[in-house]
């Protein structure tokens, strides 16, 4: 079971947010009012239209500053979009909310999303698009006393370790986080960068993340001397889009799944992940 706490220093985590770097990402706790609509395709071509929800997590998805969905996963659905010719609409969130959307039809697609026998029950899964891994990350300061050790051992010693709520870690981590004896050092958030700001306000003494994502991140916000990566790494796998069982056919998965395999022929799936590689 996951135990989720919340600092009490609210009015300072949303400082620390939004004055750590020169672009930070918005976040919202509430349903978004922002919906972003990517360019129609040929409506003599069209078969359908889906709403697509996504969470903040830089450079996979995020909002410029002039108020557009940008990222790796927003220009991988947006091309497969227009070769399975679909239209699609961009809905803001956090991920607790979203997974919510896909189970009752409100939200029909998300990005990055590991197939799970729990998930399968409301949701179909596309071929695999990336694989994911995770890393857990510590303050520097603490580099030579935490060396050396796995996670379970640090866990053994009352660390606490910093998760985003329903992201999946891989098998050995969730065993972690359903052992009653050590689930109480498992402090879960539902916004991926709230981890940042508990590490370095002492309230979790390290969290998981992608490391794609947390370089990224550690630098926007200038965290490089404060934060830093560990040799404790856990392979999640593949991760598919995931889209709603009560909103969506098999036909649209279908065409998701070719629409995936034309822009890897072309060279457009290789072109967008270079985009986002420097």
């Amino acid at each position: 079971m996951k135990n989720i706490r919340y600092p009490l220093v609210f009015v300072a985590l949303v400082l620390f947010l939004t004055s750590c770097g020169d672009k930070p990402a918005e976040q919202k706790s509430e349903p978004t009012q922002k919906v972003i609509q990517t360019k129609p395709v040929d409506p003599a071509k069209l078969t359908c239209a889906l709403t697509v929800g996504w969470d903040p997590w830089e450079p996979y998805q995020y909002l410029t500053p002039d108020n557009q969905v940008r990222g790796l996963e927003i220009d991988l659905i947006s091309s497969i979009a227009k070769e399975a010719s679909c239209t699609i609409t961009f809905i803001q969130n956090d991920w607790m909310r979203l997974l919510k959307g896909i189970r009752n039809g409100s939200i029909d697609m998300l990005g990055g999303a590991s197939k799970t026998a729990s998930r399968e029950e409301f949701a179909y899964f596309s071929t695999p698009y990336r694989h994911e891994s995770f890393v857990l990350y510590i303050r520097a300061e603490q580099k030579n006393e935490f060396a050396g050790k796995t996670l379970k051992q640090l866990l053994e010693n009352k660390f606490k370790l910093g998760v985003t709520e329903d992201y999946i870690y891989g098998d050995e981590v969730s065993g972690f986080q359903d052992n009653p004896i050590i689930a109480s050092q498992i402090i879960g958030v539902p916004i991926t960068e709230m981890n940042y700001f508990n590490l370095i306000q002492h309230q979790v003494d390290g969290f998981l993340e992608d490391p794609f994502v947390a370089a990224y991140t550690i630098k926007r916000k200038g965290l490089a001397e404060q934060i830093i990566a560990t040799t404790v790494g856990y392979d999640s796998g593949n991760v598919s889009f995931m889209f709603s069982k009560k909103s969506v056919s098999t036909e649209i998965v279908d065409a998701f799944n070719q629409g995936l395999k034309t822009i890897k022929a072309s060279g457009e799936y290789d072109k967008i992940l270079k985009k986002y590689s420097h």
